[in-house]
């Protein structure tokens, strides 16, 4: 017996066919040589050959598990991590670092967990869902600002308690237009 084609299938198929014709359909392409312009892997770590072999030279050492087995504050940090927040440390001048998995994370971590109960969060109602994200997650005040309309952040400001964090970005990642931060 041959299955029916449910009305779901159909549609989902239709939608797929629609997204062809109209040139919108993604999907995975062999891995590219080129200048990556995309990814995450901002200081291309990802690629680094010397990175890959010295890891390869020292894994046995320090690693006697497949993976972290969990987050590293309960089960996954690894003398690796602790070595390149050092070494990061060093190059940045800073006193210490803390490495995420992504930038999304970074994000989240800090503003959901840096701003208290009774602090403001003021955003540009543009900002990067992570940063969104960890306001939302933060016990503090939350208040957006029309995109880049500093008169708007300056009323919000003025009704703000506690302490006041204004958040903004330098470059919006989706539209590509630039933040007022010397303004």
């Amino acid at each position: 017996m041959v299955p029916k084609t449910s009305n779901l299938e159909k549609r989902l198929t239709a939608t797929l066919e629609e997204r062809r014709e109209k040139g919108n359909f993604r999907w995975l392409k062999p891995e590219n040589q080129g200048v990556d312009f995309c990814s995450n892997d901002y200081l291309g770590l990802a690629s680094n050959i010397q990175l890959a072999d010295l890891i390869a030279q020292n894994y046995h050492k320090n690693t006697p598990k497949n993976g972290s087995g969990g987050s590293r504050l309960l089960a996954g940090n690894t003398q690796y991590a602790l070595d390149l927040e050092v070494f990061l440390a060093d190059i940045f001048q800073a006193e210490q670092t803390l490495v995420f998995q992504s930038g999304y994370a970074a994000n989240a971590a800090v503003l959901s967990c840096v701003p208290q109960k009774g602090d403001t969060i003021i955003t540009d109602e543009l900002i990067h869902a992570s940063l969104r994200e960890g306001a939302k997650l933060s016990f503090a005040h939350r208040f957006s600002f029309r995109h880049n309309d500093l008169e708007d952040l300056e009323k919000k400001l003025q009704s703000a308690g506690g302490e006041k964090f204004v958040v903004a970005e330098s470059v919006y990642s989706m539209d590509g237009d630039f933040g007022k931060l010397e303004e």
